[in-house]
């Protein structure tokens, strides 16, 4: 091997881990209702999904990909959050999806952001809009942005639709092949009731589903994941 292959190599095994250590760190910081996990074909491309738990989307649950950059975390390039169904928020560009970033993250700084801020902040944006609003400068969709200022109703109203169309998509098929996509699957008594009663008592669950396959699943009309509360 020659010095060139052995230093690229050794960049690509030190940027893998720092991925790993970014996705480990998920698992220390307070973030209820928000689930993540890489792809398993591509370490730079991470499924998401959000339940609202507070304001005016409350009972949504919406799906996100986030998207390292292709030198992340080195080169001050933010990651790109985007929603993969239609979101109507003033912070959500209607055309593709992505989620305006750079109030929060103008540069991305290698020692002092994470992945974990990029989800505090999606949370924050849902579940204390009012607060967000107040403070906000930007906007990515001036429709949501120009309601909620001036028509709050109307705004509400397409907010509980967009609500409504999130929950009905729930159960949809991943749209791509990938043993790490999240995926539900609808309530049902002999098949998860078991389940259920085991993580009610704390105790641990064995399963022949392999870990990485991201099978995850909700019960029918709550929309929470089922799982203890804290």
């Amino acid at each position: 091997m020659t010095l060139d292959s052995y230093d690229k190599l050794l960049g690509t095994v030190t940027q893998e881990y720092k991925i790993l250590a970014e996705y480990k760190r998920l698992q220390n910081e307070d973030l209820g209702g928000v689930y993540v996990i890489p792809s398993f074909k591509n370490s730079f491309l991470w499924f998401g999904v959000i339940f609202i738990r507070n304001g005016p989307y409350k009972d949504g649950v919406f799906r996100f990909t986030i998207s390292l950059p292709e030198n992340f975390p080195n080169d001050g390039t933010v990651p790109t959050v985007t929603f993969q169904s239609e979101t109507f928020h003033p912070l959500v560009c209607p055309f593709n999806g992505t989620v305006e970033l750079s109030e929060a993250f103008p540069k991305w700084k290698n020692s002092e952001n994470h992945i974990w801020q990029l989800l505090k902040f999606v949370q924050y944006i849902f579940g204390s809009l009012d607060e967000f609003m107040s403070l906000a400068e930007q906007s990515a969709n001036n429709v949501a942005h120009e309601l909620y200022h001036q028509n709050r109703s109307e705004f509400l109203q397409k907010v509980t639709e967009c609500v409504r169309q999130s929950q009905n998509q729930l159960y949809d098929a991943a749209p791509i092949q990938d043993r790490n996509y999240i995926v539900f699957e609808k309530y049902e008594q002999e098949k998860h009731g078991s389940v259920l009663e085991l993580i009610k008592q704390g105790r641990g669950i064995e399963s022949s589903t392999p870990p990485s396959s991201g099978l995850s699943w909700v019960k029918e009309g709550a929309f929470q994941p089922l799982s203890k509360q804290q």
